[in-house]
């Protein structure tokens, strides 16, 4: 599905020629200005219908259309959507390079995967199950998977595994793994990312956040004083490995040590 603007008669000035964008792209202000020529949902003249989706306000959205007929028309709306994705283009080269304070890679390029563009790729499902969906890139997907596998010293037969699309899905996935126990307490330090307490809110687990030291690491101590009070119920446990802002990664050895030093088996 493409946005783009109701009329693109009301994106021309007088003399018939596309409205040049700002210097600084600001969608909002291409947003507002398209609706204010724009009646449709309008209750009166002059006022803004607000949507609210959570704790988000909008006052303003771009309308979905189908396209023109009208070649003419067409091409008018493709040249400025051009030059909006053209302006937004260099809006984001120069927001990257004074952009700090999230550990990202930003040395993308994906030129090589152009030509695969134009295909529906999808890997529904299991990985390791062929699919009745023929177009896929199942064979990658395990291919990574095997590497991690040989990376982490595990035999063909002692893994399992899937490619999610963020770190999100990977800490949803794995705290689902974990609710085989039903009454189990997630742990987790309170430098975890919080996509793991949105988890456990989804999946109405009962969770404990445990201190962490300077370095952002788990602290041990504290983990420990917590499962002794709940040490009647299952324990699961998110380790991090490259926190989101300090990037500190949990000593697993510890971890472990503290589990058995409380009581707490492998099972």
């Amino acid at each position: 599905m493409v946005g783009s603007v109701e009329n693109i008669e009301n994106l021309k000035p007088s003399n018939g020629k596309p409205e040049a964008l700002p210097e600084e792209l600001d969608p909002t202000a291409v947003l507002e200005s398209t609706n204010e020529n724009n009646n449709v949902g309008k209750e009166e003249e002059g006022i803004k219908r607000e949507m609210v989706l959570g704790r988000n306000i909008h006052t303003s959205c771009l309308a979905v259309t189908e396209p023109d007929a009208d070649d003419e028309v067409t091409g008018d709306r493709e040249a400025y959507m051009a030059s909006v994705l053209a302006r937004y283009r260099k809006s984001l080269e120069e927001r990257t390079k004074h952009h700090l304070g999230y550990p990202y890679n930003l040395d993308f390029d994906y030129g090589a995967l152009g030509q695969l563009q134009h295909f529906s790729i999808n890997n529904l499902g299991d990985p390791f199950i062929e699919s009745n969906y023929g177009v896929h890139s199942r064979q990658f997907e395990v291919g990574v998977l095997d590497w991690f596998a040989r990376l982490w010293e595990l035999e063909k037969d002692e893994y399992w595994g899937y490619i999610t699309n963020c770190g999100t899905e990977g800490n949803l996935h794995g705290i689902l793994v974990g609710r085989v126990f039903p009454d189990g307490i997630l742990y987790a330090s309170r430098d975890t990312h919080y996509s793991v307490f949105k988890a456990a809110r989804m999946y109405r687990m009962d969770c404990v956040k445990v201190n962490t030291l300077v370095s952002g690491e788990i602290d041990c101590a504290d983990f420990k004083d917590k499962l002794q009070m709940n040490k009647e119920k299952p324990a699961i446990i998110n380790v991090n490995i490259g926190t989101t802002v300090k990037g500190a990664v949990d000593d697993l050895d510890l971890v472990i040590k503290t589990l058995e030093e409380t009581g707490f088996s492998h099972d």
